[in-house]
């Protein structure tokens, strides 16, 4: 079977030019004979994540937190498996998921955001409530299984799965239209003031729904990013979550810190199709790159409201950054950061390190980075072997 080769920023600057000449797929797809190994490829980290996070039934599990499942890692772990082109993994991910975060059927129930082993040490369902981005990536993903493989079945259960996070975890606020909550629990809204976490909606995600679903709320959601981040992150640093009101913006009862969340802001930013909106972001998000351009570490958090970070970010972190920096033409902090992402890379288990998160956003963005999908303006998911 061909190995996927990974490419270091100098060879993809140079493959992102042939790919308007259709040979990025031939350079992706074989190893030219007697080269020499590389860094890992995303194969390699994909097998790695198989084989340490997902279980035979198609259960992905953080073995760092109780060993649970979150429909989060089910949706990534889902969008994986589709651009790997591994159908049968891709139906075993969403026959689990669908028959234990929902009761068996997605078409009519959300799923709950966590599973795993409770007080009394039965497993199942350890919360009652959804987390709306994992509910966005699994109805994209299947959208665009349904597209990509020719079969309408995943489209039908995507666009129930769209009524229902339309029903219960979109909410209209005066002045800004409709609003993203983070799920279905009742906590998330307070006396006309709604909690948001920016990081739930990535930009191609919620294009591409409004391709699929015109009458649907996700154009307006999609533009309205701009002006959420722009309040949110006031010198340019997400914040894990954040205070929306009818008036503006306000801290969240979490704080106003950003982390393990707010990465993945900068990681959607960068992996999104370079027009108006992203370019929007950017400019809100524009704090990272300074800092790193400063020649600090990659913080763990960052103070919102005054810019200082603190901690040192974990390899996830760094790989999250890479197409961030690569949109916006950072040569210098991105190969900064990749030196940082590699030094954590254990060949003998195929990953980095042994969190689950770290490698789950790791292959978001070694996958973009080496060019296996691409989102387009419209929000169109295009993966390399459906390509011509």
């Amino acid at each position: 079977m061909a190995t996927l080769v990974y490419l270091s920023a100098r060879a993809f600057d140079h493959c992102r030019r042939a790919l308007a000449c259709g040979l990025l797929v031939a350079v992706l797809l074989g190893r030219a004979a007697g080269a020499e190994a590389g860094p890992p490829t995303w194969t390699n980290l994909w097998q790695g994540f198989q084989s340490h996070y997902i279980d035979g039934q198609g259960r992905v599990i953080d073995p760092h937190d109780g060993g649970i499942s979150t429909s989060e890692g089910q949706a990534y772990s889902l969008f994986f498996a589709l651009v790997a082109n591994d159908r049968r993994l891709f139906d075993r991910i969403l026959w689990w998921t669908q028959n234990n975060l929902a009761r068996g059927n997605l078409s009519a129930h959300l799923p709950v955001w966590r599973w795993g082993r409770a007080g009394d040490g039965q497993w199942g369902p350890l919360s009652s409530e959804s987390a709306s981005d994992a509910d966005l990536w699994l109805a994209y993903t299947l959208l665009s299984a349904a597209r990509l493989w020719h079969d309408p079945h995943y489209a039908d259960i995507a666009q129930a799965l769209l009524r229902q996070i339309e029903r219960h975890e979109i909410v209209r606020l005066s002045g800004w239209g409709p609003v993203l909550l983070p799920g279905d629990g009742p906590y998330w809204r307070e006396d006309g003031r709604l909690i948001v976490n920016p990081s739930y909606s990535p930009p191609f995600l919620l294009a591409g729904l409004a391709r699929a679903d015109p009458q649907g709320p996700w154009s307006a959601l999609y533009a309205s990013l701009p002006r959420l981040l722009a309040v949110a992150a006031p010198r340019g640093f997400a914040p894990d979550w954040f205070v929306l009101e009818p008036r503006g913006f306000g801290v969240a009862p979490q704080g106003p810190d950003g982390g393990y969340n707010a990465i993945r802001c900068y990681l959607w930013t960068g992996m999104s199709a370079n027009n108006a909106v992203s370019r929007a972001l950017q400019h809100s998000l524009r704090g990272m790159a300074k800092l790193l351009d400063k020649g600090a570490p990659i913080p763990e958090w960052v103070n919102t409201l005054d810019g200082k970070g603190t901690g040192r970010g974990p390899p996830g972190f760094a790989a999250a950054l890479l197409p961030y920096l690569e949109q916006r033409g950072d040569g210098t902090a991105a190969k900064k950061v990749s030196i940082q992402l590699y030094s954590a890379w254990n060949s003998t288990e195929n990953r980095f390190g042994p969190h689950y998160y770290d490698n789950a956003l790791a292959l978001f963005a070694l996958g973009y980075v080496d060019g296996l999908y691409r989102f387009t303006s419209d929000g169109t998911l295009e993966v390399f072997w459906a390509r011509p």
